[in-house]
């Protein structure tokens, strides 16, 4: 079924042939903004300027609003709203826009006519104009939404004139009634009354079509005061002459006119969306449109381009003007010398151009009035060289290329452009270099376009380079390009290069916009904010954030996501080049202070997410300029954010003597990789981490960073060593007698016993903690070792000792309103539960979990409990019920990126499967789990994947490969652990149904679970 944007009228959504209610005025304008731009990205700050005249503070979030509200329309009809990190955009694919319906009659019928056939053009053309219901967008109001309302009605207005002579050649009776309806409604246009003229002196009524040519020339006169045109008089006068009709059937033609464009870029590559978005919003009758983005990027290459496809849509001229807004060592061309160069190319010789600058202004809009021009205004310095040569008259377009936002332009339509995507920059290389040479390294090639960071300058200079250099490979060529200074030498040829490019742009700002620039040549990370330029700098957040908006507005910096700014690799190289000229103590002091912020950051974030007492507190001298967060789920999203830099700052901060950094941030980061359950990476951080503190013969940083390379091993079910690095560890903690780190490590000590099934050791290993977090007066830790000894307890079958310590956290939990903690310990006594076969008492407590979870936003929580849930549903025998909730859980944890607890929700997906019978589909979650463990470094999730896919096979009767899968998950567990002991069963009788184990019993992963998932904080917070 076929879903329709109808916007020829009031805006309308139709799915197959009914109506969709589209909601409130704010989603509608939204949606129709959107509609505007199909398939094109509409930034945040363009939505909020359309739907606001003053916005609201609130504005952006009103925005996400409506934008959600319209998702939620649109998509239950069918259609697509995509979000991007610029803004939205609606996905035009099979569905239907009636303005793009509208266009292609239009097309159809001048096809037609040009081939001679005259009915199928009316009949082309009287399909269009049937589509129009009223105005564009009839009842909507915003500036985009007035101009392209204008421009759809003109557009309509030329379909009526061209359908009128169509008809007129047809000898269409009805054409004179018609004709005079649409005069008195637009009595202004000569080109409908010349139409007129014609059917009525075609018909025999010369004294009627002078009338209506005079009754033009009076209404002229008194409300303008103007005269007819040229054409309308000549036809008049022929008219008088009573020459034959068919010499009056065709408007007067004009003479050709001349072509200013430069000649168009042959080997133009790539950028098929923004051609095509140039185009259509040429057919919108948008009038300046504006290709902006960083030098070298294209933007005169595409504009030009562009510009050769439109020259027959403006047939009356083509103009071109360098306004050298951004050349070496020239000057900008003044508003005044640009307006002489567009009045000599339409003609107007220097000695007869009016003597002020004003006059010559006006006399340029006056050459232009009426008439459908180009104008192409290349490398403008801003808004005020470009306001005083915009073209007069409505049917003409303005493209203009700049390197700067030009904000202050009313009516200015941006393109942003970006670089060049991977197939188009390769395709662009080969063009130039040799196609047969990249086809035989196109793996090398797409190294080298990556290396050129796909800016199609710095593509085009290596590209010429390899081509006149013969003996070279591709590996040569990127080798030259890996080093910094030898890439600045290779991205230089002739009178071009790509850091002098970027050198122009930067001698444009003022110094504290260049002092910036040059700083942020120090930051090593991925991407920054204004935080890190405040910490950089010494200034305030809110004037750093003046000035990357600045850098932003001059596309020096890019903005990947709102409030997120980052710069183009070959900018970056520029950067670092110019903060070499910084001394040695401003750039060690901009570092510190930097580092600090950094590891500042992270403390604060991840207190939110540490029960109790912290094992250390960083050594901070410069506070980070970064506020708290208020909660725990905005601390998560601000470290997600900054999780690639933070990896960034490690490895500099080791590999250039910043030692304390380098071991303190990723130790004081802990919490949050367990919040998140991550693995991937941990382990070289860590490694870093003990590095840096034995190079530096700091104790106490060896032993916490030991601590944090034993979570990092413990999920790759390296369980000696993990044991290993907490033994030694502890020991240090309790030479220097630190009590916080000492507790830490104890409770990591005991999961690792606990895990290995030493439940004695393990046992006294928390009650060791459980006192040290009393001498420290740290009730939260010492009610969480309370837990893990319940757990214990739990294991050794003393049922009622476990629910006592359980229901005595949960009373101190809601004693001092941690909810977080009293969702935990809801789901610890709901696996208690199930472990005593009671799962009827497991569901209330692991429903309320879910729902203090929910209230907070602790995501973990939520997905942990609805795993466990599902759980003791299907030791009930609920089957659908424990899917349901498995694939809810599955969804929450994708949601937030948790890829520990998703492979637990995966699989408990494929245990209801496979519990009822279900074995293709169990099959298939157990290979999903078992992928998603492998992309995420999860041993022991992945060991369970593979016990589940040999059950799928046991049951299928496949017993060879369920021994070997059976056989790769053992090696996981530790020799005395729950999990080996029931393989080794499973081993020695694949197909005896009684032998049984927790997933023969539907009990899934006891073990794990309870120690590394039902409780990931409590046990090593």
């Amino acid at each position: 079924m076929v879903l329709e944007y109808r916007m020829l009228g009031p805006l309308e959504l139709r799915r197959a042939g009914s109506p969709v209610e589209l909601g409130g005025e704010r989603q509608q304008k939204l949606l129709a903004v959107l509609l505007l731009n199909p398939g094109s990205v509409v930034s945040f700050d363009r939505l909020v300027d359309e739907l606001w005249d003053d916005p609201p503070q609130t504005a952006r979030r009103q925005v996400s609003n409506a934008a959600a509200g319209v998702r939620r329309v649109i998509g239950a009809a069918g259609g697509r709203l995509v979000t991007t990190t610029h803004g939205y955009r609606v996905q035009i694919d099979g569905e239907t826009l009636d303005t793009h319906v509208f266009r292609a009659l239009v097309r159809d019928a001048d096809a037609a006519a040009e081939a001679g056939r005259l009915k199928e053009a009316a009949a082309a053309l009287t399909d269009a104009l049937a589509l129009w219901r009223g105005p564009l967008l009839d009842g909507l109001v915003s500036s985009s939404i007035t101009a392209a309302r204008d421009a759809m009605a003109e557009q309509r207005l030329v379909a009526v004139e061209r359908l009128a002579l169509l008809r007129l050649e047809l000898d269409d009776p009805a054409l004179v009634a018609e004709l005079v309806a649409h005069v008195a409604e637009n009595p202004f246009r000569e080109s409908l009354r010349a139409t007129l003229m014609r059917a009525l002196y075609r018909a025999g009524r010369q004294g009627d079509a002078l009338a209506v040519f005079e009754e033009g020339r009076r209404l002229l006169a008194e409300e303008l005061g103007a005269d007819p045109g040229p054409e309308l008089r000549a036809l008049h006068e022929r008219m008088l002459r009573s020459e034959p009709t068919g010499e009056l059937a065709q408007p007067l033609t004009t003479e050709p006119v001349g072509s200013f464009l430069p000649y168009d870029t042959p080997d133009f590559t790539g950028r098929g969306a923004e051609v095509e978005q140039l185009l259509a919003s040429a057919a919108d009758g948008l009038m300046i449109l504006v290709v902006e983005g960083m030098g070298g990027v294209g933007k005169t290459a595409l504009a030009v381009h562009v510009a050769h496809l439109l020259v027959d849509r403006y047939p009356d001229g083509q103009y071109f003007v360098d306004l050298r807004g951004h050349t070496d060592d020239v000057r900008p061309m003044t508003a005044d010398e640009a307006v002489d160069a567009l009045l000599w190319q339409t003609g107007v010789p220097a000695h007869q151009m009016p003597g002020d600058p004003a006059s010559r202004r006006d006399r340029w809009r006056e050459r232009t009035a009426g008439k459908r021009v180009l104008v192409l205004l290349d490398n403008a310095a801003d808004s005020a060289q470009v306001r005083p040569l915009l073209p007069g008259g409505p049917r003409s377009l303005v493209l203009v290329t700049s390197r700067r936002q030009l904000l202050d332009l009313p009516g200015a339509v941006p393109l942003p452009l970006d670089v060049l995507e991977r197939d188009g920059a390769v395709e662009l290389f080969g063009r130039i270099a040799s196609a047969d040479r990249v086809n035989a390294e196109r793996e090398a090639t797409e190294a080298v376009v990556a290396l050129c960071g796909g800016l199609p300058l710095a593509v085009r200079i290596a590209a010429s380079r390899f081509r006149r250099r013969p003996k070279w490979t591709m590996a040569d060529l990127a080798d030259q390009l890996r080093d910094r200074r030898r890439r600045d030498r290779t991205f230089t040829m002739e009178d071009q290069s790509v850091s002098g490019v970027i050198a122009l742009s930067y001698r444009h700002l003022n110094p504290v916009r260049q002092r910036l620039f040059r700083l942020l040549g120090l930051v090593p990370g991925h991407d920054f904010d204004a935080y890190v330029a405040a910490a950089l700098t010494g200034m305030s957040p809110a004037d750093a954030e003046d000035v990357l908006e600045a850098l932003l507005e001059t596309n020096l910096v890019m903005q990947r996501d709102s409030g997120r700014y980052c710069l183009h690799d070959l900018v970056r190289d520029c950067a670092r080049g110019m903060a070499e000229q910084l001394s040695a103590d401003e750039v060690r002091g901009a570092r510190h202070r930097l580092f600090d912020h950094y590891l500042g950051f992270a403390e604060k974030h991840c207190a939110l997410l540490t029960m109790g007492y912290p094992r250390f507190t960083p050594e901070i001298a410069h506070a980070s300029p970064a506020p708290a967060p208020d909660s725990a789920e905005v601390a998560l999203r601000g470290l997600r954010a900054e999780h690639r830099n933070f990896v960034a700052v490690v490895e500099h901060a080791a590999t250039h003597g910043w030692l304390t950094h380098a071991w303190q941030l990723p130790c004081a980061l802990v919490p949050y990789f367990q919040r998140i359950g991550q693995r991937a990476g941990v382990l070289e951080l860590a490694d870093q981490a003990v590095r840096a503190a034995r190079e530096q013969g700091d104790q106490r940083g060896l032993a916490l960073a030991w601590q944090t390379v034993a979570f990092a091993l413990r999920e790759q079910g390296r369980s000696l060593e993990v044991r290993d690095v907490l033994e030694r560890s502890v020991a240090i903690c309790r030479e220097l007698d630190d009590l916080p780190a000492l507790a830490g490590g104890l409770r990591d000590l005991g999961v690792s016993l606990l895990q290995a099934g030493d439940l004695t050791e393990s046992a006294l290993r928390f009650e060791e903690a459980r006192q040290v977090a009393q001498t420290l007066g740290d009730a939260d830790n010492s009610v969480n070792s309370a837990i893990n000894l319940g757990i214990v307890a739990c294991q050794l079958g003393m049922y009622d000792r476990a629910r006592l310590l359980f229901e005595q956290a949960l009373v101190h939990h809601q004693r001092v309103g941690s909810v977080e903690g009293e969702a935990i310990t809801l789901i610890n006594i709901g696996w208690l539960e199930h472990n005593r076969e009671r799962d009827e008492f497991a569901v209330d407590p692991l429903d309320r979990a879910i729902r203090l979870s929910r209230t907070i936003g602790f995501v973990r929580g939520e997905v942990v409990a609805l795993s466990w849930l599902s759980v003791t549903y299907r030791a009930q025998g609920r089957l659908d019920e424990a899917k349901s909730v498995a694939v809810e859980s599955r969804e929450a944890a994708r949601s937030s990126d948790l890829h520990e607890p998703e492979c637990d929700a995966i699989t408990a997906v494929a245990e209801a499967d496979l519990a009822a019978g279900r074995l293709t589909e169990a099959q298939a979650g157990f290979h999903e789990a078992e992928r998603v463990s492998l992309e995420g470094d999860l041993p022991l999730a992945l060991a369970r994947a593979r016990e589940g896919l040999a059950h799928v096979a046991a049951a299928l009767g496949e017993h060879d490969r369920a021994r070997n899968l059976w056989g790769k998950a053992l090696p996981v567990y530790h020799d005395e652990a729950p999990e080996s002991t029931q393989i080794r069963a499973h081993l020695v009788a694949p197909g005896d149904k009684s032998v049984l184990c927790s997933r023969c019993r539907t009990r899934a992963g006891v073990l794990r679970q309870m120690t590394e998932v039902l409780v990931p904080r409590k046990v090593r917070a």
